[in-house]
């Protein structure tokens, strides 16, 4: 009797057991979450980085896109409000203010307007460059200097050998 039921038990775990180990949970669940693009390059002192978020829902939701920064280089001023139509993705303009220059590593979530996390935080990598905004300006403001003195160097030029004809 105890072997028939040894038997038994033996027989029905080899066929329970795989079905347990296959079960999953259904990929086809509705969510709302942020899409990872790709690295952010940062040359302005405040900017907005762009951050996709994704309504799967048959609903128009409105979230709050918060977000903190792996160091000091880069500051998030506050979140930021979004309302995504049901069934697409919204670009949210996460404003920062670049401190210094380096990579810095941003995470990013959503949260309801009671503070219910309802994503995943997501890391986005942002190569922050401070002062490249002004270093641009002042290198072509410097190139149409030169342009504008060579070419009224080459019309005074000009002109004198008319006179002098």
């Amino acid at each position: 009797m105890i072997r028939k039921a040894l038997a038994f038990l033996i027989a029905a775990s080899m066929i329970l057991i795989p079905q347990v180990a296959t079960a999953s949970v259904p990929n086809d669940i509705p969510s709302v979450h942020i899409i990872a693009g790709s690295d952010i390059n940062l040359l302005a002192s405040d900017a907005k980085i762009p951050v996709r978020v994704k309504n799967d829902f048959g609903t128009d939701l409105r979230v709050i896109v918060h977000a903190a920064a792996s160091n000091g280089r880069l500051s998030i001023p506050a979140p930021v409000e979004i309302s995504i139509p049901a069934n697409t993705a919204v670009n949210a303009q996460l404003p920062v203010k670049a401190i210094g220059s380096g990579e810095v590593n941003l995470s990013v979530w959503l949260e309801t307007f009671s503070g219910l996390r309802v994503s995943e935080q997501v890391e986005l990598k942002v190569n922050v460059n401070a002062d490249a905004e002004n270093a641009i300006l002042i290198v072509f403001t410097a190139f149409v200097c030169v342009l504008g003195t060579l070419g009224l160097m080459r019309t005074l030029r000009k002109r004198r050998e008319r006179v002098a004809e």
